[in-house]
C-alpha cells in the first residue's frame, strides 16, 4: 500500500517546461498562475491543488523530484502557496530522478519514517526517469502523467485500487 506520492514538477504538476528559466521577481496573476519578470508564465494544472490537498487529508506522505534550480523551485512554490503541501522537495540542476528519490527517501528515515520503496509512487510526465527508477530502485511504482492517468485526480483510482 502506497504512503508516499513524489511529483515532479515541469509538465506534471504546471504546464511550463522548465521553471529554471524565470527571472525575478515572481507575481502571481492568479491562485494557480505566475509570471516572471520577462512575462514567462506558467499555469498549474487542473486539480493540482485539490488532489494536493486531498492527498495530505488521506494521510500521504508527499515530496517533489525535480531537475530545476533550486532557488526556482522554492520562488515558484512560495509564490503558489504550494509550499506547505510537500513534506520533502528534492530539486537538483541535473535530470537524475532515481538519485532525488534516494535522496528523499534518505530524509524521511532521517526524520524516523520508515518507509519502503514498495510504498512510494513516483508521478511524471517523461517516462524515460523510470528506467534508472526501476534499476536503482526496485519497487517503487512509476506513473506517466498524461498516459497512466490522464488527469490528477485519476491517481486515486490507482491508489484505491492498492488498498
Amino acid at each position: 500500500m502506497a504512503k508516499v506520492v513524489v511529483f515532479d514538477a515541469d509538465k506534471t504538476l504546471w504546464d511550463h517546461y522548465n521553471i529554471s528559466e524565470f527571472v525575478e521577481p515572481l507575481k502571481r496573476i492568479s491562485t494557480d498562475e505566475v509570471e516572471d519578470s520577462t512575462g514567462n508564465k506558467l499555469k498549474l494544472f487542473p486539480h493540482v491543488r485539490s488532489s494536493l490537498q486531498e492527498l495530505k487529508r488521506r494521510g500521504f506522505i508527499t515530496g517533489m523530484a525535480t531537475w530545476n534550480l533550486p532557488e526556482k523551485t522554492s520562488q515558484v512554490l512560495r509564490t503558489l502557496e504550494l509550499q506547505d503541501f510537500f513534506d520533502v522537495i528534492i530539486s537538483r540542476p541535473f535530470p537524475y530522478k532515481f538519485i532525488m528519490l534516494g535522496d528523499i527517501l534518505i530524509e524521511l528515515r532521517r526524520r524516523g519514517l520508515n518507509v519502503r520503496r514498495e510504498e512510494v509512487v513516483f508521478v511524471d510526465d517523461r517516462r524515460i526517469h523510470f528506467g534508472n527508477v526501476w534499476l536503482y530502485l526496485p519497487g517503487i511504482q512509476c506513473m506517466e502523467m498524461w498516459h497512466d492517468i490522464q488527469d490528477h485526480m485519476d491517481m486515486f483510482k490507482i491508489l484505491e485500487q492498492e488498498d
